[in-house]
This record gives structure tokens, C-alpha cells and sequence, in this order.
């Protein structure tokens, strides 16, 4: 019967057949990482074989992988002492370079490099020799650097000669040859992956928050092995070699816990904000905010994301876009106040940290926008505008309400037979989501008597470009602004005026505060006042009736 191949230490070349002298061996190539266990060390023998003992294929088919496996069993075996090899190699390289530099400097009470010794000390301890390291590479000129370079890498020169070279290159240093040579050693990645394991399993078997792992910021040189003896991989030692050398790398051991980032709980955010959070175009907004918090930011851990970080974001949202409003700046922090505020539902965070935040330096201060008169009303409703673009002020004017909403409005909003007058809504039906600013812009609008509306039709009214986030109020902007700019030319005059324009309108014909909030759709922070959809539609019409909307001069379609 033949025997599943078991899973090897790594992956192993697959089997294949060969045919000596009518019989078929099973044949595998060595890794070329273990062939200098294998022979006489040299790295030449390059495979493995075993007979099968048979000139019959099909039986030598059915003996390939029970064959290979005895292959792959002593590849296992030299893999584990290939790794015990290098793993007392590297260990003892690691220790040396740290023991001798620390020795150097004279440092006293050198710690026990294992997890038993005090975690802060081991810290301690290698900060010191950080800075040890620092100390002599950075004694160096750029010059004296670009020097010893180009000896390291020198073809020509033999061995002795790059040492007299270097020690003439070191004579006006503060620190001996040796020093710079146990600097070069500790600044190596072997030294790094060492400190990395020990501190992780220190912190682990004393109870502490586990070491946070650093990435490696030196120079990851290839380094070989002469004579169980850490080098670089120059071209002085190939030179040198009389068989090919063997590579050693010093890889982490420990595998870290995992530490909650922004992006490891973002798809857990996104699916929990769209369960609540019904609205389309607030969840596009929430996930563009915290994904460009993202972006920007970095993938910060959860547990050390600070009020500054906040701060920091929006410093860094006015370096990329120096116009941005204070407004916008308040909303793009608080997408990220939503994805905190999930943090905190979730135990990753015991409070939310850009709660507060005071955000009233940053940013352009949004201009203060300013109604227009009776005559500027007169002056802009006698321009030859087009048909729909009148349509939409006439309606922005006597209604007070966004431009987003008149520009998104359809026929299908509009009701002439519920109450003995017409008026639309902004209210969500069932098959259909309307764009609102928020609870209170969801309500319904009474239509003055004596405005003039085309025939009744199908589908959109406007044909306004709606953007990413479903509002037409930019498109509306960019053609109707200048040429309100061209009739009455006013930094802070707009389209955006006809809404306070019709608030003071209501004012000045002694309409209640509530019912023209009512009929507008703001927000107060009075809790009766959160959501108007129950007053009385009679009363807001009557509000409306009042005005004297002469100033439109409507003209037929």
C-alpha cells in the first residue's frame, strides 16, 4: 500500500523517476540550503536517490512517494540540525557583539541575557548599548564612511591590505578599530532579532504588557558563514574561500500577539456603521472619513492613539487642502469620533480619545451669508434665466429650503390631494432615500397658492449633476452663482441666501420661530423641537400663504 507523504519541516522539491541500468530510482533535488550538509560539505552533491528495485514503471510509480518520504524524513533530520546549527550560531554572534560593546564603554553590572532577568533591566540595558552604537557609528565623517565602503567592497586589494587601510582610516577617530567593528556587528539584524525574541518573552513570563516589536532600520546585509564564524557577504571572502560559503540569516522566533490597529477592526467598523447607519450617503461619508484617517494617520495601534493624533490630523488635512473650511474640518473628525466611539463598544479603547477636541483655530472661518432684499429679489427674478433654473429658485425662494433638496426633488414628492394645497416632501418612502442634513430635515413643505409649477410629470425635476454623496447643491452652485455674482455682485451673497432670505421673510410677517423652523428643517437643541413632522401641515401653509411672492414673476413653460 502506498503512504501518504507526510508535510515536511519545509517545502521540499517534488519526486520524480529515474532509469540507471533498466531500474528506476526515486530521485529529489537537495534545497540549496542544505546541500553543505550533505557529502563532503562542499555544496556539490545536489540530490538524492533510492532505488525502487524495479524495471517496471507502473510499480515504481506506485513506490515514488513512499520512497520520497524516507528522502524527505532525512531532509528533516539535517533541516533540524541545520536550524540548531545556525540558531546557536547566530545566538552566540548576537551575544558577543552585545557583551563586548557594553565591555568597551566599561559598562558595569552586564544583565543575564535570558527571560529570568528583570524586564527593565534588559530595557535599560539596551538602551545603553544603543547608544554606545550610536555614539562610535556617528564619529565617523561622511567621508571617512564613504571610505571604508569602498574598501569593504574593493575586488583588488588583499585582506591585509584593507586592514592597514582601515586602521589609517580610524587613526583620527575617538574610538579603536575593534569598537567600530562590535559597533558594525550590534547595528546588524541577528543583533536586532535577538533583542526583539528576548524582550517578547521576557515581558510574557513576567505578567507585563508584551514588548511592542520595532521594525529594523539598518541595512539588511547578506552575512555568511566562515569557519562557524558571522561575516558580511563581501567579495573579499569569496576570493578568499575555498568552497562556496554558506548564508546565515537570524530570523524573529516569537510570534507577536496580535495588536489592534485602524485597520484590523476597519471591516468590523464598516459592517457594525452600516447596521446603524441606514443612510447611504452618511455611510459613504463615515467610510471615506476613517479611511483617510487611515491613509494619512498611518496604521496606529488602537492603545496609543492620543487627543494629539487628532490635533495632528487635522494639522495635516490644512497642509493637503490649505482652504479647508473649519466646518469640514469638524465633520472629517468626526467620521473618525465614529470609528473611536465603535473602539470604545468593542473594549479596545476604555475611552474615546478625540472627544473634545477643540477645533475653533483651525480651519476658514465659512462666510457669513447675508439675504437679499425686496429689489435684489426684483433684480434676479427679471433676468432672462433658463426654465428650469427659475423653476428651482422660485421654489428655493418661497419655500426656504437647501438647494440639495429642491435639486434632488421628483415629481413623485409632489401631493396635491391630501389637503386642499400642494406641498412636497423630503420624507423617505419605501422605496426610495432622500439626502437630508438630519432628522429635522426630513418633513414636509407646504407649496405657496400663487406658485406656478409646469404640468405635473415623471421622475426628477432638475437634471443638476448629483456627486458622489447623491447632492446636487455643488452642480447648482457652480451655474448659478456667477450669474447671481453678475446681478448683485456680494462676497456673501448665493444661491444659499434664499434660505435665510425666507426665515426673515417669516419673521417680519410675525410667524412663530417654531413653525418657520418647521417649514425650513433646522435642528434646535430643545428636545420638542427635534422632529417637525408633526405640525400641523394647515398651520405652516398659513405661514407660507402670507407672502407676497410678487417678486418671482412667473412666467408660463
Amino acid at each position: 500500500m502506498v503512504r501518504r507523504r507526510k508535510a515536511p519541516i519545509r517545502g521540499y522539491p517534488a519526486p520524480s523517476l529515474i532509469q540507471h541500468r533498466g531500474q528506476f530510482s526515486v530521485k529529489v533535488n537537495i534545497p540549496v540550503r542544505l546541500r553543505p550538509l550533505f557529502g563532503n560539505g562542499s555544496g556539490t552533491t545536489t540530490d538524492r536517490r533510492i532505488s525502487t528495485g524495479t524495471s517496471d514503471k507502473f510499480l515504481a510509480e506506485a513506490l515514488k512517494y513512499e520512497l520520497a518520504n524516507k528522502i524527505y524524513d532525512e531532509f528533516d533530520k539535517r533541516q533540524r540540525a541545520f536550524e540548531q546549527r545556525h540558531f546557536i550560531i547566530a545566538d552566540t554572534f548576537a551575544l558577543d557583539a552585545i557583551t563586548g560593546l557594553a565591555l568597551s564603554f566599561k559598562h558595569r553590572d552586564i544583565p543575564a541575557l535570558n527571560e529570568t532577568t528583570e524586564y527593565k533591566k534588559l530595557v535599560s540595558f539596551k538602551s545603553s548599548c544603543d547608544v554606545y552604537a550610536k555614539m562610535i557609528l556617528n564619529d565617523a565623517s561622511d567621508d571617512q564612511t564613504e571610505d571604508m565602503m569602498a574598501l569593504i567592497s574593493d575586488d583588488i586589494l588583499s585582506a591585509q591590505q584593507i586592514v592597514a587601510k582601515f586602521k589609517a582610516i580610524s587613526l583620527g577617530s575617538s574610538y579603536t578599530l575593534k569598537q567600530k567593528g562590535l559597533a558594525g556587528r550590534y547595528r546588524s539584524e541577528v543583533v536586532h532579532t535577538f533583542w526583539q525574541d528576548l524582550l517578547v518573552i521576557a515581558s510574557r513570563e513576567q505578567g507585563l504588557s508584551e514588548h511592542r516589536l520595532v521594525p529594523f532600520e539598518g541595512l539588511s546585509d547578506p552575512l555568511v558563514l566562515v569557519d562557524n564564524e558571522i561575516f558580511p557577504a563581501v567579495k573579499i571572502l569569496d576570493r578568499m574561500a575555498e568552497k562556496p560559503l554558506e548564508s546565515i540569516e537570524r530570523v524573529g522566533r516569537v510570534t507577536p500577539q496580535v495588536v489592534p490597529t485602524i485597520s484590523s477592526i476597519m471591516n468590523g467598523y464598516l459592517e457594525d456603521m452600516k447596521l446603524k447607519q441606514k443612510n447611504r450617503g452618511t455611510q459613504a461619508k463615515l467610510t471615506r472619513w476613517s479611511g483617510k484617517f487611515l491613509s494619512v494617520m498611518g496604521d496606529v495601534e488602537l492603545t496609543e492613539i492620543k487627543p494629539k493624533h487628532g490635533y495632528d490630523y487635522v494639522r495635516a488635512l490644512l497642509k493637503e487642502y490649505p482652504n479647508r473650511s473649519n466646518g469640514t474640518l469638524k465633520d472629517d473628525l468626526w467620521g473618525v469620533q465614529n470609528l473611536l466611539k465603535y473602539c470604545v463598544e468593542c473594549g479596545y479603547l476604555d475611552a474615546n480619545p478625540f472627544r473634545g477636541l477643540d477645533l475653533s483655530k483651525y480651519g476658514a472661518v465659512a462666510a457669513e451669508t447675508y439675504p437679499y432684499s425686496l429689489e435684489e429679489l426684483k433684480l434676479i427674478f427679471a433676468h432672462d434665466w433658463e426654465q428650469s433654473d427659475r423653476l428651482l429658485l422660485s421654489i428655493l425662494a418661497t419655500t426656504g429650503m437647501r438647494p440639495s433638496e429642491v435639486g434632488n426633488l421628483t415629481w413623485e414628492r409632489f401631493n396635491c390631494t391630501e389637503y386642499n394645497f400642494r406641498f412636497v416632501s423630503t420624507l423617505d418612502t419605501a422605496d426610495e432615500k432622500v439626502k437630508t442634513k438630519n432628522a429635522p430635515s426630513k418633513r414636509e413643505v407646504p407649496l405657496h397658492p400663487e406658485l406656478w409649477l409646469p404640468p405635473i410629470a415623471e421622475g426628477r425635476l432638475f437634471n443638476y449633476t448629483k456627486d458622489k454623496d447623491g447632492l446636487s447643491s455643488t452642480s447648482i452652485a457652480h451655474k448659478i452663482n456667477p450669474i447671481l455674482d453678475q446681478i448683485v455682485p456680494h462676497p456673501n451673497k448665493s444661491v444659499r441666501s434664499f434660505r435665510r432670505t425666507f426665515k426673515i421673510a417669516m419673521r417680519n410677517l410675525g410667524v412663530g420661530e417654531e413653525v418657520h423652523d418647521a417649514i425650513t428643517g433646522h435642528g434646535k437643541p430643545s428636545a420638542s423641537r427635534q422632529n417637525y413632522s408633526g405640525m400641523s401641515m394647515q398651520i405652516k401653509f398659513d405661514a407660507i400663504a402670507k407672502m407676497d411672492i410678487s417678486f418671482v414673476q412667473q412666467r408660463p413653460f
